[in-house]
C-alpha cells in the first residue's frame, strides 16, 4: 500500500507542477500537416494485434495454472491482473483512436486533436502489458531473464515516451519545453520515492505493490476513458466549446503527467524498488 500512497502524493505534486508550467493561457495549435484521422485509423490495426497478444497470454496462463506452485499467490495473480488490464487498455485505446473526428477548419475547439492526444496517453498507459513479462518469468522461476527484461523495459519506456511526446506536440498539446518537462517531473518523483523507501523504510516494500498499482491504473483509466468518450458531445455544445478551447489542455496535461508517474512507479515495483 505504500507504493499506492507514494504514487498518489507524487502524482498530485507533479501534476500541480506541470499545470503551473503550462499555464492557463497556453494555446493549442495543431500541426497543420498532421493527418490525424489517417494516423489514428492505422493505430487501430496495431492495437488489435496487441489486444490479441494479451488475450493469447491470458489463455496460456490459464492453461498453465496447474503447473504453477501457488496459482492463488500474489505473483501469479499479478500477472493475470496485468494482462487483463492491458487487454482492456488496448481495446479502449483502439476505440478512442477509431472515433477520432476529422479536423474541422476554424472550429472553436479542435476536437480531433483532443481525441488523438487522449488516445495516445491511453496507449502509453498500457505499457503495463509489457511490464507483465517480468512477474510472468518470475512465476515460472526464470529469475535471470526476468531481471534482464526488467532493465530492458527501462529503455523501451524511454522510446515509448518519444512516441507520446510526438503525439502531444503534433496535436498541439505540448511544446518542446513542456514535452521535456513532463518526463523529468515524473522521473524526479519516482527516483525520490525509491530513495526515500530505500533509506528510511525498506520494510515498506511489498510484493503486492505491482498488483495494487495495476488496480489503481484500472480505477484511474475508467473515468478518464468515460470523460473522453463524451467529449464529442460536450464539444458540440455552444456554451462548452469555448471553455474546452481554453481549459481542456489542463485536463490533457494532468492525464499525461499522472500516467507517466504511474508507469514510473510500476517500473519501480517490478524491479523490486517499491
Amino acid at each position: 500500500m505504500a507504493a499506492v500512497v507514494g504514487f498518489l502524493v507524487a502524482a498530485t505534486l507533479t501534476i500541480a507542477a506541470a499545470l503551473w508550467a503550462v499555464g492557463l493561457r497556453y494555446e493549442v495549435r495543431r500541426d497543420p500537416t498532421f493527418e490525424i484521422a489517417d494516423v489514428a485509423a492505422r493505430h487501430v490495426t496495431i492495437l488489435g494485434g496487441l489486444a490479441g497478444f494479451a488475450v493469447a497470454g491470458l489463455v496460456f496462463l490459464v492453461t498453465q495454472a496447474r503447473n504453477v506452485p501457488d496459482p492463488a499467490g500474489t505473483s501469479f495473480t499479478t500477472v493475470l491482473a496485468m494482462f487483463v488490464v492491458a487487454y482492456m487498455g488496448y481495446f479502449s485505446s483502439s476505440l478512442l483512436f477509431a472515433n477520432v473526428s476529422r479536423p474541422v477548419q476554424d472550429a472553436v475547439f479542435d476536437l480531433a486533436a483532443a481525441q488523438y492526444a487522449a488516445a495516445s496517453i491511453s496507449l502509453f498507459s498500457v505499457f503495463l502489458g509489457w511490464f507483465a513479462l517480468v512477474p510472468l518469468f518470475e512465476t515460472f522461476g526464470l529469475d535471470t531473464i526476468a531481471e534482464i527484461v526488467g532493465w530492458l523495459l527501462l529503455g523501451a519506456l524511454v522510446v515509448g515516451y518519444g512516441q507520446l511526446a510526438s503525439a502531444l506536440y503534433r496535436s498541439g498539446y505540448a511544446s518542446v519545453r513542456l514535452g521535456v518537462t513532463l518526463p523529468l517531473l515524473a522521473a524526479l518523483a519516482t527516483v525520490t520515492y525509491a530513495i526515500l523507501i530505500a533509506v528510511l523504510a525498506p520494510d515498506l516494500r511489498s510484493p503486492a505493490a505491482t498488483l495494487n498499482l495495476t488496480i489503481v491504473a484500472f480505477l484511474i483509466g475508467v473515468p478518464a476513458y468515460a470523460a473522453h468518450t463524451i467529449l464529442p458531445i460536450a464539444a458540440h455544445r455552444e456554451r462548452l466549446a469555448p471553455v474546452l478551447a481554453t481549459r481542456w489542455h489542463l485536463a490533457v496535461i494532468a492525464y499525461a503527467q499522472g500516467t507517466m508517474v504511474l508507469i514510473g512507479f510500476l517500473l519501480l515495483s517490478i524491479l523490486g524498488l517499491a
